[in-house]
């Protein structure tokens, strides 16, 4: 055995009398297990007792302590027979400070619209700064994004977070706030008049939201002869009088997070009428920018001519005189409500008139 190895045996006798005495156990595992032939790799002896290869000892230092196993509580005795001075150059300094929010959830259109934004890691309590003007109708206060946007479209939200270190760590992002536009049963509200013994046809449409849509039945007491379907089309032939109230809903086809919105409709089922009657009660609601159809009723079936007696059409919005569709594109200017009365005549004979409210949204 050479010099070497026998002051480091002897410093291990030492150490291991110090332990006995102090009752400490030095935690060895730090170090790599000698081979199965008890070799270690240079600058390194097996320790037989532990099976662990411990750093040689050059003469002018001694070998560095293992790590104590808590270097924060621990104040006994390292190997060396010296204090421990409670520190770690080990100890996790915890997590660097950023941002954890990494996108927006999407807002609607006239809607209410509040969501955190999220820090880790740094020196709590955090702050959050607008880093550069907000759109117009949000606000962001103690890390909450919050208000409402009555345009649809896609907006930037540029936002800085500040921890309380000092100096403080700065962190930013940009992010894209899209607002959709609002989903809604369109109606009509008060569907066409029905009439006993006679096939009857309505659609229920919608606007807003992602197209296509689907629609359900909620709730109600519907005519049992009468069927509700899934594009909003309610269909067969009523067998009896009367007046019907039911509910339902409409789910658009956002892929990131579907709207859904409910309306309460009404239907009147009555005896065929013998003179001219426009059978519409209510036409479906229109948004701007968005196609617009509807066809408008009469019974008993003739040949008739349709007119605008009174009000204003939406702008954009036309009326074929011939087959009573209402049809065209709302303009961008043209969200409000539009009441119009529209008269039908069957030549001489007899005529019709009934008055209308479009809203525009």
């Amino acid at each position: 055995m050479n010099a070497r190895l026998i002051k480091l045996s002897g410093a291990l006798l030492c150490a291991v009398a110090l332990v006995f005495s102090c009752r400490f156990e030095p935690d060895l595992s730090r170090f790599e297990p000698c081979a199965e032939d008890g070799t270690c790799p240079a600058g390194y002896t097996c320790l037989a007792e532990a099976q662990r290869c411990l750093p040689d000892c050059s003469e002018q230092a001694r070998c560095a302590p293992p790590e104590p196993p808590d270097a924060s509580t621990d104040g006994g005795m390292d190997v060396d027979g010296g204090a421990d001075a409670g520190t770690d150059a080990g100890v996790d300094a915890g997590l660097p400070f950023s941002l954890v929010t990494q996108k927006l959830a999407p807002a609607v259109e006239s809607t209410s619209y509040s969501v955190e934004l999220l820090a880790q890691g740094g020196t709590p309590p955090y702050g959050f700064r607008p880093k550069q003007p907000l759109p117009q109708g949000l606000m962001l206060d103690a890390g909450v994004l919050s208000g409402q946007l009555d345009t649809p479209g896609t907006y930037a939200v540029e936002v800085e977070a500040s921890d309380s270190d000092v100096p403080p760590a700065l962190v930013s992002a940009a992010y894209d706030l899209r607002v959709r536009p609002k989903l809604r049963v369109a109606g009509p509200r008060t569907l066409v008049d029905g009439y006993t013994g006679n096939y009857y046809t309505e659609k229920v449409s919608a606007v807003g939201g992602v197209p296509p849509y689907a629609f359900a039945y909620v709730s109600g007491n519907l005519p049992q002869t009468l069927t509700f379907s899934q594009d909003g089309t309610v269909q067969g032939t009523p067998s009896s009088s009367g007046s019907y109230s039911f509910r339902v809903r409409v789910t658009d086809s956002d892929p990131e997070q579907p709207q859904t919105a409910e309306e309460q409709l009404s239907l009147a089922i009555t005896g065929a009428p013998l003179l001219l009657t426009i059978s519409t009660e209510s036409v479906p609601d229109g948004r701007k920018g968005t196609p617009y159809q509807y066809a408008l009723r009469i019974a008993p079936s003739s040949t008739v001519t349709w007119s605008l007696k009174a009000g204003t059409l939406p702008p954009g919005v036309g009326l074929d005189t011939q087959t009573g569709v209402l049809s065209g594109t709302p303009n961008a200017n043209a969200a409000a409500s539009y009441t119009f009365t529209l008269h039908v005549a069957d030549g001489a004979l007899s005529s019709a008139d009934k008055s209308f409210t479009m809203q525009v949204h």
